[in-house]
């Protein structure tokens, strides 16, 4: 008998001691100060985009993602399941603890770095995902870029279809104007843009 929260075609958000299908790729979350429990449509998107990115990176060389509002740190420890080097940025030390167990509890503590600001990582990363409210994705459009790696992949939510034109446009200013696939949850949506050249 399996519980937690299943989202096709990867994943099952449990909790401690809870069972996954096979095929499935199980996270573990202990609810906590840190925002996500994987119920929301945003964290299932993002999730999913995350899922779909992989293959564009060769997991035997491994791959890095930059997680900006890393909350409860579902989407960092996804992608550390997956094979990446994580950077999660978190501003609340409440948030950033309940993450760290997160990780622990799911096996992929050294694969997880926190930090509490983006400006004291320079490094660019394959992937970029940023979960969170439409005032902070446009206030940081300029910087989440700038950390986005050549041929990187950019994963971007927490909008409604109303934030699509002002979000879309402000990023596709600093990505060559290239436009995003949109993901769709409900009311929920996610863009991403894929910045490698088919």
């Amino acid at each position: 008998m399996t519980d937690g929260i299943p989202i096709r075609p990867h994943w099952r958000i449990i909790p401690p001691g809870g069972t996954v299908e096979g095929g499935e790729i199980g996270i573990i979350v202990k609810p906590g100060a840190g925002w996500g429990t994987g119920a929301h449509e945003t964290t299932q998107l993002c999730l999913q985009a995350i899922a779909m990115m992989v293959p564009k990176h060769d997991p035997q060389s491994g791959w890095s993602l930059l997680d900006f509002g890393s909350g409860s740190g579902i989407l960092s420890i996804g992608a550390a399941r997956l094979g990446a080097c994580v950077t999660a940025i978190e501003i609340d030390e409440e948030g950033i603890a309940n993450a760290e167990e997160n990780a622990r509890l799911n096996g992929v503590g050294d694969r997880i770095q926190s930090a509490r600001a983006l400006e004291v990582k320079e490094e660019r990363f394959d992937v970029v995902v940023a979960n969170i409210l439409r005032p902070i994705l446009l206030d940081f459009a300029k910087s989440l870029c700038a950390h986005l790696a050549p041929g990187g992949t950019l994963i971007l939510s927490g909008l409604v279809a109303t934030d699509l034109p002002e979000v879309g446009t402000r990023y596709a200013s600093f990505l060559s104007g290239r436009q995003p696939v949109i993901y769709k949850r409900g009311e929920w949506r996610a863009l991403i843009w894929r910045t490698r050249d088919a």
